[in-house]
Protein backbone atom coordinates (compact mmCIF):
# COMPACT_ATOMS: atom_id res chain seq x y z
CA UNK A 1 0.00 0.00 0.00
CA UNK A 2 1.32 3.39 -0.97
CA UNK A 3 1.88 6.16 1.54
CA UNK A 4 -0.23 9.27 1.00
CA UNK A 5 2.00 12.28 1.51
CA UNK A 6 -0.56 14.60 3.08
CA UNK A 7 0.92 14.11 6.54
CA UNK A 8 3.90 16.03 7.80
CA UNK A 9 6.69 14.15 9.57
CA UNK A 10 5.61 15.12 13.09
CA UNK A 11 2.02 14.00 12.50
CA UNK A 12 3.26 10.75 10.93
CA UNK A 13 5.32 9.99 14.03
CA UNK A 14 2.39 10.81 16.33
CA UNK A 15 -0.10 8.54 14.61
CA UNK A 16 2.20 5.66 13.62
CA UNK A 17 -0.04 5.10 10.60
CA UNK A 18 1.79 4.65 7.27
CA UNK A 19 -1.29 5.04 5.07
CA UNK A 20 -2.84 8.04 6.75
CA UNK A 21 -4.49 11.00 5.09
CA UNK A 22 -4.25 13.83 7.62
CA UNK A 23 -6.97 16.35 6.79
CA UNK A 24 -6.39 19.96 7.78
CA UNK A 25 -7.03 23.31 6.13
CA UNK A 26 -3.99 22.96 3.88
CA UNK A 27 -5.42 19.89 2.15
CA UNK A 28 -8.38 21.89 0.85
CA UNK A 29 -10.78 19.08 1.77
CA UNK A 30 -14.04 20.59 3.12
CA UNK A 31 -15.52 18.82 6.14
CA UNK A 32 -19.11 18.93 4.93
CA UNK A 33 -20.12 16.42 2.29
CA UNK A 34 -18.38 13.14 3.19
CA UNK A 35 -19.79 10.09 4.97
CA UNK A 36 -16.54 8.94 6.60
CA UNK A 37 -15.13 12.20 8.03
CA UNK A 38 -16.40 15.65 8.87
CA UNK A 39 -19.71 16.96 10.17
CA UNK A 40 -23.01 15.30 9.24
CA UNK A 41 -26.43 16.94 9.64
CA UNK A 42 -29.52 14.73 9.36
CA UNK A 43 -32.06 17.43 10.13
CA UNK A 44 -32.06 17.31 13.92
CA UNK A 45 -30.34 19.12 16.78
CA UNK A 46 -27.72 16.32 16.82
CA UNK A 47 -24.60 16.72 14.69
CA UNK A 48 -22.44 13.67 13.99
CA UNK A 49 -18.72 14.43 14.16
CA UNK A 50 -16.37 11.99 12.44
CA UNK A 51 -12.68 12.70 12.92
CA UNK A 52 -11.07 9.32 12.26
CA UNK A 53 -11.65 6.11 10.30
CA UNK A 54 -9.28 4.07 12.47
CA UNK A 55 -10.64 1.08 14.39
CA UNK A 56 -8.85 -1.41 16.65
CA UNK A 57 -11.57 -4.06 16.42
CA UNK A 58 -12.93 -6.04 13.47
CA UNK A 59 -16.59 -6.72 14.31
CA UNK A 60 -18.06 -9.56 12.28
CA UNK A 61 -21.15 -7.44 11.49
CA UNK A 62 -19.47 -4.05 10.98
CA UNK A 63 -21.67 -1.87 8.77
CA UNK A 64 -18.66 -0.05 7.30
CA UNK A 65 -16.10 -2.89 7.09
CA UNK A 66 -13.73 -0.88 9.27
CA UNK A 67 -10.89 -2.30 11.33
CA UNK A 68 -7.42 -3.71 11.01
CA UNK A 69 -8.50 -6.56 8.69
CA UNK A 70 -10.69 -4.53 6.37
CA UNK A 71 -10.70 -5.85 2.81
CA UNK A 72 -11.96 -2.60 1.32
CA UNK A 73 -10.25 0.27 3.14
CA UNK A 74 -6.52 0.53 2.48
CA UNK A 75 -6.18 4.11 3.79
CA UNK A 76 -7.21 5.83 6.98
CA UNK A 77 -8.25 9.44 7.55
CA UNK A 78 -7.49 11.67 10.52
CA UNK A 79 -8.90 15.18 10.91
CA UNK A 80 -7.18 18.14 12.55
CA UNK A 81 -9.20 19.08 15.70
CA UNK A 82 -9.07 22.83 15.04
CA UNK A 83 -10.13 22.34 11.44
CA UNK A 84 -13.19 20.25 12.32
CA UNK A 85 -14.11 22.71 15.11
CA UNK A 86 -14.24 25.45 12.49
CA UNK A 87 -16.82 23.46 10.51
CA UNK A 88 -18.82 22.55 13.59
CA UNK A 89 -19.19 26.26 14.36
CA UNK A 90 -20.26 26.91 10.76
CA UNK A 91 -22.87 24.15 10.91
CA UNK A 92 -24.24 25.35 14.25
CA UNK A 93 -24.77 28.82 12.81
CA UNK A 94 -26.49 27.44 9.70
CA UNK A 95 -28.87 25.35 11.80
CA UNK A 96 -29.97 28.32 13.93
CA UNK A 97 -30.50 26.14 17.00
CA UNK A 98 -29.30 26.87 20.52
CA UNK A 99 -29.69 23.31 21.84
CA UNK A 100 -27.15 21.32 19.84
CA UNK A 101 -25.86 17.87 20.74
CA UNK A 102 -22.46 16.95 19.38
CA UNK A 103 -22.10 13.21 18.91
CA UNK A 104 -18.49 12.13 18.43
CA UNK A 105 -19.16 9.34 16.00
CA UNK A 106 -17.02 7.34 13.60
CA UNK A 107 -16.97 4.69 10.92
CA UNK A 108 -14.28 3.22 13.19
CA UNK A 109 -13.59 3.71 16.92
CA UNK A 110 -13.94 7.34 18.13
CA UNK A 111 -11.67 6.87 21.16
CA UNK A 112 -8.82 5.94 18.79
CA UNK A 113 -8.73 9.60 17.70
CA UNK A 114 -5.48 10.97 19.19
CA UNK A 115 -6.82 14.54 19.55
CA UNK A 116 -10.11 13.61 21.22
CA UNK A 117 -9.44 15.56 24.41
CA UNK A 118 -8.72 18.73 22.44
CA UNK A 119 -11.90 18.28 20.42
CA UNK A 120 -14.00 17.84 23.56
CA UNK A 121 -12.46 20.95 25.11
CA UNK A 122 -13.19 22.92 21.93
CA UNK A 123 -16.89 22.05 22.20
CA UNK A 124 -17.08 23.93 25.49
CA UNK A 125 -16.33 27.15 23.59
CA UNK A 126 -19.50 26.88 21.47
CA UNK A 127 -22.48 28.33 23.42
CA UNK A 128 -25.11 26.51 21.37
CA UNK A 129 -23.63 23.09 22.20
CA UNK A 130 -25.48 21.85 25.27
CA UNK A 131 -24.62 18.13 25.17
CA UNK A 132 -21.59 16.13 23.98
CA UNK A 133 -21.91 12.37 23.54
CA UNK A 134 -19.65 9.71 22.05
CA UNK A 135 -19.79 6.18 20.67
CA UNK A 136 -17.19 3.63 21.83
CA UNK A 137 -16.41 -0.07 21.85
CA UNK A 138 -14.81 0.54 25.26
CA UNK A 139 -11.53 -1.25 24.58
CA UNK A 140 -9.36 1.88 24.70
CA UNK A 141 -11.11 3.47 27.67
CA UNK A 142 -9.09 4.00 30.86
CA UNK A 143 -9.88 5.48 34.26
CA UNK A 144 -7.69 8.48 33.43
CA UNK A 145 -9.50 9.07 30.14
CA UNK A 146 -12.90 8.90 31.83
CA UNK A 147 -11.80 11.55 34.31
CA UNK A 148 -10.38 13.76 31.53
CA UNK A 149 -13.48 13.38 29.35
CA UNK A 150 -15.72 14.21 32.28
CA UNK A 151 -13.77 17.41 32.96
CA UNK A 152 -13.94 18.32 29.27
CA UNK A 153 -17.73 18.09 29.32
CA UNK A 154 -18.55 14.68 27.84
CA UNK A 155 -22.02 13.79 29.07
CA UNK A 156 -22.89 10.41 27.53
CA UNK A 157 -21.03 7.31 26.36
CA UNK A 158 -22.91 5.03 23.95
CA UNK A 159 -21.03 1.82 24.68
CA UNK A 160 -21.07 -1.18 22.30
CA UNK A 161 -21.25 -4.39 24.32
CA UNK A 162 -22.53 -7.46 22.48
CA UNK A 163 -21.81 -10.34 24.85
CA UNK A 164 -20.85 -11.09 28.45
CA UNK A 165 -19.22 -14.37 27.47
CA UNK A 166 -15.47 -13.74 27.00
CA UNK A 167 -15.04 -16.05 24.00
CA UNK A 168 -18.23 -15.01 22.24
CA UNK A 169 -17.30 -11.37 22.79
CA UNK A 170 -13.94 -11.95 21.10
CA UNK A 171 -15.73 -13.64 18.20
CA UNK A 172 -18.27 -10.84 17.75
CA UNK A 173 -15.59 -8.13 17.95
CA UNK A 174 -13.40 -10.10 15.56
CA UNK A 175 -10.37 -9.68 17.79
CA UNK A 176 -8.80 -12.15 20.26
CA UNK A 177 -7.35 -9.18 22.15
CA UNK A 178 -10.82 -8.08 23.31
CA UNK A 179 -10.63 -8.11 27.11
CA UNK A 180 -14.12 -8.39 28.59
CA UNK A 181 -12.90 -8.25 32.19
CA UNK A 182 -11.19 -4.92 31.60
CA UNK A 183 -14.23 -3.57 29.72
CA UNK A 184 -16.50 -4.44 32.65
CA UNK A 185 -14.13 -2.64 35.02
CA UNK A 186 -14.32 0.49 32.90
CA UNK A 187 -18.13 0.33 32.81
CA UNK A 188 -18.10 0.64 36.60
CA UNK A 189 -15.76 3.63 36.35
CA UNK A 190 -18.20 5.38 34.02
CA UNK A 191 -21.09 4.65 36.40
CA UNK A 192 -19.09 6.35 39.18
CA UNK A 193 -18.51 9.45 37.03
CA UNK A 194 -20.83 12.22 35.82
CA UNK A 195 -20.89 10.65 32.35
CA UNK A 196 -24.12 8.85 31.54
CA UNK A 197 -23.70 5.25 30.36
CA UNK A 198 -25.85 3.96 27.51
CA UNK A 199 -25.21 0.32 26.57
CA UNK A 200 -25.78 -0.24 22.84
CA UNK A 201 -25.50 -3.96 22.01
CA UNK A 202 -26.26 -5.20 18.52
CA UNK A 203 -28.79 -8.03 18.61
CA UNK A 204 -27.93 -10.82 16.16
CA UNK A 205 -30.82 -13.32 16.38
CA UNK A 206 -29.49 -16.85 16.55
CA UNK A 207 -26.04 -15.64 17.62
CA UNK A 208 -26.28 -13.66 20.87
CA UNK A 209 -29.86 -14.14 22.09
CA UNK A 210 -28.76 -15.39 25.51
CA UNK A 211 -26.23 -12.57 25.74
CA UNK A 212 -28.98 -9.98 25.28
CA UNK A 213 -30.65 -11.28 28.40
CA UNK A 214 -27.38 -11.06 30.33
CA UNK A 215 -26.83 -7.50 29.11
CA UNK A 216 -30.37 -6.52 30.10
CA UNK A 217 -29.66 -7.84 33.58
CA UNK A 218 -26.35 -5.95 33.66
CA UNK A 219 -28.07 -2.70 32.67
CA UNK A 220 -30.55 -3.15 35.52
CA UNK A 221 -27.70 -3.85 37.92
CA UNK A 222 -25.77 -0.77 36.80
CA UNK A 223 -28.97 1.30 36.57
CA UNK A 224 -27.94 2.62 33.17
CA UNK A 225 -29.64 3.14 29.83
CA UNK A 226 -29.91 0.29 27.35
CA UNK A 227 -30.47 0.84 23.63
CA UNK A 228 -30.49 -2.50 21.80
CA UNK A 229 -29.54 -2.10 18.14
CA UNK A 230 -31.09 -4.05 15.25
CA UNK A 231 -28.64 -6.03 13.12
CA UNK A 232 -28.68 -4.57 9.62
CA UNK A 233 -26.75 -5.37 6.46
CA UNK A 234 -25.60 -2.92 3.81
CA UNK A 235 -23.83 -3.03 0.48
CA UNK A 236 -20.34 -2.77 1.99
CA UNK A 237 -20.97 -4.24 5.44
CA UNK A 238 -19.70 -7.52 6.82
CA UNK A 239 -22.39 -10.19 6.99
CA UNK A 240 -22.93 -12.84 9.63
CA UNK A 241 -24.70 -15.56 7.64
CA UNK A 242 -25.90 -17.44 10.73
CA UNK A 243 -27.78 -14.40 12.05
CA UNK A 244 -31.48 -14.11 11.27
CA UNK A 245 -32.58 -10.88 9.57
CA UNK A 246 -35.57 -9.60 11.52
CA UNK A 247 -38.14 -7.18 10.19
CA UNK A 248 -38.58 -4.02 12.23
CA UNK A 249 -41.98 -5.37 13.38
CA UNK A 250 -40.41 -8.59 14.75
CA UNK A 251 -37.52 -6.68 16.27
CA UNK A 252 -39.80 -4.35 18.22
CA UNK A 253 -42.01 -7.27 19.23
CA UNK A 254 -38.94 -8.95 20.75
CA UNK A 255 -38.08 -5.74 22.61
CA UNK A 256 -41.64 -5.62 23.97
CA UNK A 257 -41.33 -9.19 25.25
CA UNK A 258 -38.08 -8.37 27.04
CA UNK A 259 -39.59 -5.17 28.45
CA UNK A 260 -42.42 -7.16 30.03
CA UNK A 261 -40.12 -9.96 31.21
CA UNK A 262 -37.53 -7.72 32.86
CA UNK A 263 -39.52 -4.53 33.62
CA UNK A 264 -37.12 -2.33 31.68
CA UNK A 265 -37.55 0.28 28.94
CA UNK A 266 -35.97 -0.90 25.68
CA UNK A 267 -37.89 0.86 22.91
CA UNK A 268 -35.99 4.13 22.67
CA UNK A 269 -36.64 6.95 20.25
CA UNK A 270 -35.18 10.41 19.58
CA UNK A 271 -37.39 11.98 22.26
CA UNK A 272 -35.72 9.81 24.92
CA UNK A 273 -32.46 11.62 24.19
CA UNK A 274 -33.99 15.08 23.67
CA UNK A 275 -33.37 14.90 19.93
CA UNK A 276 -35.68 17.20 17.99
CA UNK A 277 -36.20 18.09 14.35
CA UNK A 278 -34.45 21.27 13.23
CA UNK A 279 -33.70 23.20 10.09
CA UNK A 280 -31.34 21.34 7.76
CA UNK A 281 -28.33 23.14 6.41
CA UNK A 282 -29.00 24.26 2.81
CA UNK A 283 -27.90 22.00 -0.03
CA UNK A 284 -25.20 23.47 -2.24
CA UNK A 285 -25.75 20.86 -4.98
CA UNK A 286 -28.73 18.75 -5.95
CA UNK A 287 -29.11 15.41 -7.65
CA UNK A 288 -28.50 15.79 -11.37
CA UNK A 289 -26.35 18.92 -11.12
CA UNK A 290 -23.31 18.97 -13.41
CA UNK A 291 -20.36 20.84 -11.90
CA UNK A 292 -16.58 21.10 -11.90
CA UNK A 293 -14.66 19.93 -8.84
CA UNK A 294 -11.00 19.70 -7.81
CA UNK A 295 -9.70 16.28 -6.75
CA UNK A 296 -7.98 16.58 -3.36
CA UNK A 297 -7.28 13.02 -2.16
CA UNK A 298 -8.04 9.34 -2.67
CA UNK A 299 -11.37 8.17 -1.29
CA UNK A 300 -12.04 5.77 1.55
CA UNK A 301 -13.16 3.04 -0.85
CA UNK A 302 -11.11 1.83 -3.84
CA UNK A 303 -11.79 3.62 -7.13
CA UNK A 304 -13.10 6.66 -5.26
CA UNK A 305 -11.63 10.16 -5.01
CA UNK A 306 -12.46 13.06 -2.72
CA UNK A 307 -13.06 16.33 -4.54
CA UNK A 308 -13.99 19.86 -3.48
CA UNK A 309 -16.29 22.53 -4.89
CA UNK A 310 -17.96 25.56 -3.27
CA UNK A 311 -16.72 24.60 0.22
CA UNK A 312 -18.27 21.15 0.02
CA UNK A 313 -16.59 17.76 -0.31
CA UNK A 314 -17.76 15.32 -2.95
CA UNK A 315 -17.03 11.61 -3.27
CA UNK A 316 -16.46 10.65 -6.90
CA UNK A 317 -17.21 6.98 -7.53
CA UNK A 318 -15.37 5.06 -10.27
CA UNK A 319 -13.04 8.05 -10.51
CA UNK A 320 -10.58 8.31 -13.38
CA UNK A 321 -8.78 11.51 -12.38
CA UNK A 322 -5.77 12.10 -10.14
CA UNK A 323 -5.11 14.36 -7.17
CA UNK A 324 -4.81 17.92 -8.49
CA UNK A 325 -7.10 17.42 -11.48
CA UNK A 326 -10.17 19.54 -12.12
CA UNK A 327 -12.93 17.26 -13.38
CA UNK A 328 -16.49 17.52 -14.60
CA UNK A 329 -18.93 15.48 -12.49
CA UNK A 330 -22.63 14.76 -12.19
CA UNK A 331 -24.16 14.70 -8.71
CA UNK A 332 -25.74 11.29 -8.06
CA UNK A 333 -26.93 11.92 -4.50
CA UNK A 334 -27.18 14.92 -2.17
CA UNK A 335 -29.02 13.50 0.83
CA UNK A 336 -28.16 15.06 4.22
CA UNK A 337 -25.52 17.21 2.47
CA UNK A 338 -23.49 14.08 1.69
CA UNK A 339 -22.53 14.33 -1.96
CA UNK A 340 -21.82 11.46 -4.35
CA UNK A 341 -20.93 12.06 -7.98
CA UNK A 342 -19.68 10.31 -11.10
CA UNK A 343 -17.03 11.68 -13.41
CA UNK A 344 -18.14 12.73 -16.89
Amino acid sequence: METIMLVNEKQQQETQEPNLIYVDEKTGIPLIGLIHIGVIDRGSNLLQIRTSTVCNMNCIFCSTDAGVYSKQHKKNFLVDPEYVTKYIKEMVQLKQCDNIEINVDSVGEPSAYPYLQRLLENMKTIPEVKTVSMQTNGTLVTKEKIQAWEQAGLRRLNWSLHSLDPEKAKYLFGNHAYNLTRVEEMLKEVINSKIELNLTPVYLPGINDEEMIKIIQLAKKLNCRLSIQKYETYKYSRKENDAERLSWFKFYRQLEEWEKQFSIKLKCGPHDFNITRTKKIPLVFRKGDIIYADIKAPGWFPKEMVAASQNRAITIVDAKGNVGDRVKVKILSAENSIYLAKQL
